[in-house]
């Protein structure tokens, strides 16, 4: 699939973004795909704790599914040991140009790296769009990072997602409330290029916990947006 996502970003951060970036959801609809979002130097408050809790881990964090790599270079500034990894080559240039330091391409079931904090950001954390793929990422994880390891990552509240005009509604193609789990699916397309389509499950925090009580993490704390958004804190 073309790395529609990586060009996007990859274009923007050289000034030569056309304006055509978009997310499409199953039903054809779009929204913008705003590529400056991802080259923030600032972050909502949520944010700022999350980050918190991944500075207070010693070792080593893997910024996974790092984007442009805004949060790598927050944590690199402040003495954190980060690599930053994602799948986009593009995505990963952008990072590189920006000054991020330690850069891999990989997956985030395959760290290329033993680590003891994993960020997840932009509600990765759902990515295969099922509790079940929830759980296999939970449990590569476990096996890619220290005993006593720290995941922190954000997932979306399906109800917050459904009921106002938040980022994600249209691509919300499922949604059963009596479990509080959502299902959404969405591409990146720029220029001609079309990205994979992708499945992110929404889960409330209550069927988070649920979720991730079979795993070999527990939640240890879960901080709270303005919006859908919230982070998990995991540790084993």
């Amino acid at each position: 699939m073309d790395d529609a996502f990586g060009r996007m970003v990859l274009d923007y951060y050289h000034d030569a973004y056309d304006g055509s970036g978009r997310y499409r959801s199953h039903t054809g609809e779009t929204r913008d795909g705003h590529p400056e979002w991802y080259f923030s130097e600032s972050f909502p408050d949520e944010t700022e704790a999350a980050l918190e809790r991944v500075r207070a881990v010693d070792g080593r964090v893997v910024d996974a599914g790092c984007g442009a790599g805004s949060h790598a270079l927050a944590l690199q500034r402040s003495g954190v040991d980060v690599l930053a990894t994602d799948v986009s080559e593009g995505a990963l240039r952008a990072a590189r140009g920006r000054g991020v330091g330690r850069l891999a391409r990989a997956d985030l079931r395959s760290l290329p790296a033993r680590a003891d904090c994993v960020l997840l950001a932009g509600t990765q954390f759902g990515i295969g769009g099922t509790v079940e793929a929830f759980r296999e990422t939970l449990d590569a994880l476990a096996a890619t990072t220290t005993p006593d390891a720290r995941l922190v990552g954000d997932l979306k509240d399906p109800f917050v997602v459904a009921e106002t005009h938040v980022a994600g509604k249209e691509e919300l193609r499922e949604f059963d409330r009596e479990a509080g789990i959502g299902y959404r699916r969405m591409r990146t397309e720029y220029r001609d290029l079309r990205g994979p389509w992708l499945d992110l499950l929404c889960l409330t925090s209550e069927a988070a916990r649920e979720a991730v009580a079979p795993t070999a993490w527990s939640v240890s704390e879960v901080i709270e947006g303005d919006g859908a958004r919230y982070f998990l804190v995991l540790d084993r």
